[in-house]
């Protein structure tokens, strides 16, 4: 395993987050690559499919993945107390979910698969759980956000209106490596790597930006 590809960026990587328990690798960080995804998708899907790899795949169930997913997938946070009910809750909205296991040998012992349907839009996104709730993501529709930047930090976002949005994230950023992906509900995705720290406070900058629809870090 590469250390350079899994990142924590400080001290409360390690200790966690404000969170529903038991886990914070297996339940907090589940919680929030649900959150990527509906970030990135912007609405509930109709079909949920959770393929789990590794110690995911072992322990989802004892030690609440499955329903920490399906949370995140909703828009809930990781200290919300709706987590536990979360397949219920999901289930009433009308959302079919599947929970798959892989033997497949994964880079990290906690990795996941999330695929997002509807009528109109698909979204397939892989992410790891790196400890302590943080996580990093590692490809949305197979293509991987993992570039090759040595020291680089990871950012991905969206946007409707490329030629607008592109020269403006450049402005924010120093020495940004874009690469274009594919469209997502009638959006770019694009995946940057950057030798700015990605802090709040750049993020919250970039979201500000004319034609941007989402912007989160790979890692965090």
């Amino acid at each position: 395993m590469s250390d350079k590809k899994f990142k924590y960026k400080s001290a409360f990587d390690i200790i966690g987050p404000i969170m529903v328990g038991p886990s914070s690798s297996h339940t907090a960080g589940a919680v929030r690559i649900g959150n990527m995804a509906r970030e990135l998708y912007k609405h509930t899907p109709k079909k949920l499919i959770v393929t789990f790899y590794g110690s995911f795949a072992e322990t989802y169930k004892g030690h609440g993945t499955a329903v920490a997913i399906v949370a995140g997938v909703l828009g809930f946070e990781t200290h919300d107390e709706r987590i536990p009910e979360a397949i219920k809750i999901a289930e009433k909205q009308g959302v079919f979910i599947e929970f798959l296991v892989s033997p497949k040998a994964t880079e990290h012992a906690n990795t996941v698969n999330l695929e997002l349907i509807d009528e109109q839009e698909k979204l397939n996104l892989t992410a790891i759980s790196i400890g302590g709730g943080s996580i990093q993501l590692t490809e949305i529709n197979h293509h991987s956000t993992l570039l090759n930047q040595d020291q680089g930090n990871g950012l991905v976002f969206t946007t409707d209106q490329s030629n607008v949005a592109i020269p403006c994230v450049e402005d924010a950023l120093e020495s940004p490596a874009f690469v274009e992906v594919q469209q997502l509900n009638q959006e770019t995705v694009f995946f940057v790597e950057t030798l700015s720290d990605i802090s709040q406070k750049l993020v919250a900058k970039i979201r500000e930006i004319p034609g941007i629809t989402a912007v989160l870090p790979t890692t965090g």
